[in-house]
């Protein structure tokens, strides 16, 4: 576990940085006023929710705690999911060698965190009141939800040969965001729910992580919608409500995966010992 500690702890300090840099310079983007208002919303989640937790989830997991490993991968899964947005998505800027190197760490403690895990034994680890089958098939709504979301976007744009509505008021020459959700985040969700629903080994591992992952973007994308339209009033605000609210449902779930972990000795997972 060492490696992934000093992976992530490295990740973090970098993110925290260009977090700090980002927040109290923000002249360092030269992206649209709403494009670069959604990065500032973004690392100031990164800054204030998600490098906290995650550094309080690697010390509880250094401790023993399975609950926490996954608050972990879920977290740097999300730092991950960011990292790709700030390297393929704002214009070049003084950062981008730091966005590149947090992408790498990223890629890297993911990895890393995995490899921690006894993925064959989580099964055994769930309380068997865990309800497999609703947290596998709200996983499985979300994943279908957001790609039906997702393709009335792009399908028309396609077939009429035009730019998706997305991409209005940017200099994109595609929605990163649905190329993250196509390519990764959006098969992972899926993949978690059926494999949780047959319970599987891998589909616990993938629902802890994509659960505690989707909680951490639906609260990142509620403030990066309010920073945008702070920067740019012309741009709606009412998905910051939505995704707030989405925030909220997602975190049920989350927290019930994350209680429902028992320790060797018969009882849940409070953050103490256990083995993983």
């Amino acid at each position: 576990m060492s490696v992934a500690l000093r992976l992530t702890a490295a990740l973090l300090i970098l993110c925290a940085a260009i977090a700090v840099v980002t927040l109290l310079a923000p002249s360092v983007l030269r992206d649209p006023p709403s494009y670069a208002g959604n990065a500032l919303g973004t690392y100031a989640v990164v800054l204030f929710v998600a490098v906290p937790i995650i550094a309080l989830a690697m010390r509880a997991a250094a401790r023993g705690s399975l609950g926490a490993r996954f608050v972990w991968l879920g977290g740097v899964g999300y730092l991950l999911y960011n990292a790709i947005m700030s390297s393929f998505s704002l214009q070049f800027n003084e950062l981008f060698l730091p966005y590149v190197a947090s992408l790498s760490l990223a890629v890297s403690s993911l990895v890393a965190v995995l490899r921690t895990i006894d993925v064959q034994a989580l099964p055994a680890r769930m309380h068997p009141r865990f309800p497999v089958r609703m947290v596998g098939g709200y996983l499985l709504a979300t994943a279908i939800a957001f790609a039906l979301l997702w393709l009335k976007d792009v399908l028309p744009a396609a077939l009429a040969g035009t730019r998706p509505l997305s991409l209005r008021g940017t200099t994109l020459p595609t929605n990163p965001v649905q190329v993250i959700d196509f390519a990764f985040t959006l098969p992972a969700t899926a993949a978690a729910g059926l494999w949780l629903w047959r319970r599987r080994p891998w589909g616990y591992l993938l629902a802890g992580m994509m659960l505690v992952l989707l909680t951490f973007e639906s609260l990142s994308i509620a403030a990066d919608q309010y920073f945008g339209h702070r920067a740019d009033p012309t741009q709606p605000a009412g998905t910051v409500t939505l995704f707030l609210v989405l925030a909220a449902i997602g975190a049920v779930p989350a927290i019930g995966f994350l209680c429902s972990i028992v320790r060797d000795g018969g009882r849940t997972d409070g953050g103490t010992s256990s083995r993983g």
